[in-house]
């Protein structure tokens, strides 16, 4: 393996720990209220770590690093899944995903306008969320319960996810204007 000087080597564990808090919130923001988010911390940070020869020092490390997060917390989607868990679904990840990282967003504004547009969603719709996000039981389960069709239930997440996407644009939009 390709060492780097110790000088640059220096470089690159600073850009790690300058990033920690934000490589965190992304990852937390991929996995809402699942467990092992320090897990995947960890994880990435080895990665990062081990492909430390490849990163190309005046680049965008956020990015290569939220790259790398993210892959890890697919991975780890994969293994809890493998063990029966339920896991937030690809596309809500992914859309979820996107905007934590460019350059331009910051992580800590995005938790905090997703926690804001969350508590604005009615007693249902809330009440559906925390079951298919925060339980292990399926939304058949969840729609026999309730008397509804798991279908019924499918597209009304779907339309709450899409009403979250738009809130939480739309929040970090006003921040804009106001910085």
């Amino acid at each position: 393996m390709k060492h780097r000087a110790p000088q640059e080597e220096a470089v690159f564990v600073g850009e790690i720990t300058r990033f920690q808090t934000q490589l965190r919130a992304y990852i937390i923001s991929l996995m809402p209220g699942a467990s092992g988010a320090e897990d995947v911390l960890q994880e990435t940070n080895i990665v990062l770590w081990e492909k430390r020869v490849k990163f190309e020092q005046g680049t965008n490390f956020r990015a290569w690093a939220c790259a790398i997060a993210r892959l890890e917390v697919k991975a780890h989607r994969r293994r809890m899944y493998r063990l029966g868990m339920t896991i937030l679904d690809d596309d809500l990840a992914d859309q979820l995903a996107e905007p934590m990282q460019s350059d331009e967003e910051r992580p800590e504004e995005h938790l905090q306008a997703l926690e804001l547009c969350l508590s604005k969603l009615s007693e249902p719709e809330r009440e559906l969320i925390e079951h298919r996000y925060y339980t292990n039981a399926t939304l058949e389960e969840f729609a026999t319960r309730s008397g509804r069709s798991s279908e019924t239930l499918r597209n009304r997440l779907y339309r709450i996810r899409a009403a979250l996407r738009k809130c939480v644009k739309g929040k970090l939009a006003i921040n804009e204007t106001r910085l």
